[in-house]
């Protein structure tokens, strides 16, 4: 009765809510056209010199916006993995735990075997450092490869040095449902859930800025899962928040307008400062978090957009798009090398967007079909 008073017309009434929910498809196709557009000018800066594309700022920042869409990815993995989990529970589904872990294999498993597969037979045709390959391969099977990079990033192969991402989302993929278990098992209360959440994102906060110093090399707090988690903790709190409280559509709207705001200021203005590496990933976490619960609520205005087909298709094979990008632009880098420098381009633009196509209609489509079958209760936006 307390709790009622206390929260009002904020607590939410019916815990019904869709798993699927298109304007979270488009917020993933944003992600990952941020990561491809600054792999692509990291791609060409590398090989002509140039790293301003244009003479305005604000469009070569954009073009150097990666690390924002792969935060944006951390925090809707914590939310969509945790609404699921909770869906659920609430669904009373026998093998919870178990049954997350075989969803996630039919969805992440085919398509990263198929591109380890390829990317080796690659390194053996060019005659590459075979000892690079193995080290490289096992560790991404492992989903290691953030810890690869940091253990030996001189002896690890670039076409696959985007993974470190999905390793760190898949070592909390291990960890995180059997500590939803654990907290549904003893009935705490999601508001002590969502402190306990608060107070482990700040110990992380604190872990981080104890790490950095002036000389530290910046990919030692990038991609470590000790120092990045906090982004997925982020999702998990706002999912603890979606799924118990129905914030008024108009504060949302409002909040979601100016966490995008922030998020622009935050990627032009202090994009190279130590403010990231300290407290910045998690400020840009919460801000994503805000947009991410206005968007799943149907709040923001930017909806609209977010619902455009072309981008909720995007969001759909963006898994796909992440795994082929890098190593295509790579891969052809090293073997186109005449002929004018927008038709090499416009070649791996092409090349990246077919394979793509072809990984999701003949690998990912048909698992994600299987999956839907087994356990046709659950069409989530993962």
């Amino acid at each position: 009765m307390g709790d009622h008073k206390k929260w009002g017309s904020w607590a939410r009434p019916d815990q019904n809510l869709p798993t699927h929910v298109p304007a979270l498809d488009g917020i993933r196709g944003v992600a990952v056209m941020l990561v491809f557009i600054s792999h692509f000018h990291w791609i060409l800066s590398k090989k002509t010199g140039y790293s301003q594309v244009t003479p305005w700022k604000f469009i070569n920042r954009t073009f150097e916006a990666g690390f924002l869409g792969v935060d944006i990815f951390f925090v809707l993995s914590g939310f969509l993995i945790t609404s699921l989990l909770l869906k659920d529970h609430a669904n009373k589904q026998p093998g919870m735990v178990g049954r997350f872990y075989k969803r996630r294999a039919l969805r992440l498993l085919p398509a990263l075997y198929a591109l380890l597969i390829v990317d080796f037979f690659v390194a053996w045709l060019e005659n590459a450092r075979m000892d690079f390959q193995w080290r490289t391969t096992w560790r991404a099977l492992l989903y290691l490869n953030n810890w690869n990079v940091v253990w030996n990033f001189r002896g690890s192969r670039k076409d696959l040095g985007h993974l470190w991402s999905l390793g760190i989302e898949e070592q909390f993929y291990i960890v995180w449902p059997a500590v939803v278990l654990l907290m549904l098992a003893l009935k705490l209360h999601h508001q002590i859930i969502i402190t306990v959440l608060s107070l482990a994102i700040a110990a992380i906060v604190v872990h981080r800025i104890n790490l950095w110093n002036d000389d530290i090399y910046w990919l030692f707090i990038y991609i470590r899962t000790d120092t990045r988690v906090d982004s997925l903790l982020v999702g998990a709190l706002f999912a603890y928040v979606y799924r118990h409280y129905r914030v008024p559509s108009q504060v949302l709207n409002w909040a979601a307008t100016l966490c995008f705001a922030g998020l622009l200021y935050i990627k032009y203005e202090l994009d190279a400062s130590p403010f990231i590496m300290k407290t910045g990933f998690t400020v840009i976490a919460v801000l994503a978090g805000i947009i991410i619960l206005a968007a799943a609520e149907g709040a923001w205005f930017a909806n609209r957009v977010l619902t455009l087909r072309p981008l909720t298709i995007i969001g759909k094979v963006s898994y796909g798009l992440y795994l082929w990008h890098l190593p295509v632009f790579l891969i052809l880098g090293r073997h186109v090398t005449s002929g004018p420098k927008p038709l090499r381009i416009l070649i791996g633009i092409i090349v990246a967007s077919v394979v793509t196509v072809i990984s999701w209609f003949f690998i990912e489509k048909p698992f994600l079909n299987l999956k839907n079958r087994r356990y046709a209760n659950v069409k989530a936006n993962n």
